[in-house]
């Protein structure tokens, strides 16, 4: 009989938490794990596992200091643990952590929780707080599991670094339609980022760098994919439109909004930009070097435990354009280095960020969750 699994998130948008947590319930051998989902069930991430088959169920997850809409929440859960005969939880980030850490304990079911965030500014560490209500604690890089070291919680915490479809972004599958789309000549080096306008990615310092190699006279085209999810970053959005238009570099500097294409517009680009002041686990690292693409990144976060400096991609410290548009024009202007470090991404990723290898970890987590529990 497969173990029933209930996942927890709380967000109904697609980004990179999204579609990790989609990649590994998409990879499960339904045999051995029935997955279920807890959480909002309109909108395109509950839509997507709905197509796969997943039953979801309505769980309105809120912000922890409302106490007794978590206390809802927690008998929700409770409630539908029971229907279903849910026998372990996997929840992803504060807001399920602590509910799936005080159904779990009220149920008598072990809690897996999903550790997928740094700290930042004045942020309170929830997750280290609470940590006695966690089974097993899964996280996504060294960087994030630091956060839990000299607590109660570190022997029981784990890193797993995320995975990547081998298939959907492979160096062998030709694709030119991005460029194609673009436009550019033959000859022209594609130089992108891809994510959401979010607070930290650095794309302010990414247009100031290739504002730089324009004027310094660079053979490149830089995109941005991806688009405003907030009024926070469509306000973000505008002023990176007016710092491109300030420096007459529309046609050079092209913003593509959100894409669904993802694989395809790895395969187009050349070298892809990383500039956050410190990425957890950033997925898009994963995508390009399964996609055999040189990258340019920042040395914080977790990104060094993904990319090496010098062997998948090029590190450079966060928040210093000169620094990021000296790397990026070294990766620009040298094809053999471009190759090699394309190479040795795609050869990375087949060895240690397969699907399969991912899910193996996180199965082992389960069955050590369920022998603790016992």
């Amino acid at each position: 009989m497969p173990l029933n699994v209930f996942y927890l998130h709380h967000v109904a948008r697609i980004g990179g938490a999204e579609n990790s947590l989609h990649l590994l319930l998409r990879a499960l051998d339904r045999a051995r794990v029935r997955p279920l989902f807890a959480g909002p069930v309109d909108g395109p991430f509950p839509a997507a596992l709905s197509k796969e088959g997943i039953p979801v169920f309505s769980v309105p997850f809120g912000p922890l200091k409302n106490v007794p809409r978590v206390m809802r929440s927690v008998m929700r859960l409770r409630r539908i643990i029971r229907e279903q005969k849910v026998q372990l939880l996997h929840s992803n980030g504060p807001q399920t952590n602590v509910c799936a850490g005080l159904a779990g304990w009220l149920e008598g079911i072990p809690a897996v929780w999903h550790v997928r965030n740094l700290l930042y500014g004045s942020m309170r560490d929830i997750d280290r707080l609470c940590a006695g209500l966690a089974t097993r604690i899964v996280c996504n890089s060294e960087a994030i599991r630091e956060r839990f070291r000299g607590s109660s919680a570190w022997d029981k915490s784990v890193t797993i670094l995320n995975a990547v479809d081998l298939g959907a972004f492979n160096p062998q599958a030709s694709d030119e339609s991005f460029r194609r789309q673009l436009g550019v000549p033959p000859d022209r080096v594609v130089v992108g980022m891809v994510g959401r306008i979010g607070l930290g990615k650095g794309h302010v310092h990414f247009i100031d760098a290739a504002i730089r190699l324009l004027r310094g006279g660079a053979n490149a085209q830089f995109v941005i994919v991806g688009d405003a999810q907030i009024p926070e970053e469509s306000t973000r959005l505008a002023m990176l439109h007016r710092q491109v238009k300030d420096a007459q570099a529309v046609d050079r500097i092209r913003f593509l909004g959100f894409r669904q294409d993802i694989p395809q517009v790895m395969r187009g680009l050349d070298i892809l930009v990383l500039a956050s002041d410190a990425e957890p686990c950033g997925r898009v690292l994963f995508e390009a070097m399964a996609s055999g693409r040189a990258i340019v990144a920042t040395n914080s976060g977790g990104t060094p435990e993904i990319v090496r400096d010098g062997s998948e991609g090029l590190l450079v410290p966060p928040r210093d354009p000169d620094a990021l548009a000296v790397a990026i024009r070294k990766v620009i202007e040298e094809p053999a280095l471009r190759q090699r470090l394309g190479q040795a991404g795609a050869v990375r990723a087949r060895q240690e960020f397969s699907v399969e290898r991912y899910v193996t970890r996180i199965l082992d987590v389960y069955e050590a969750a369920g022998s603790r529990h016992r």
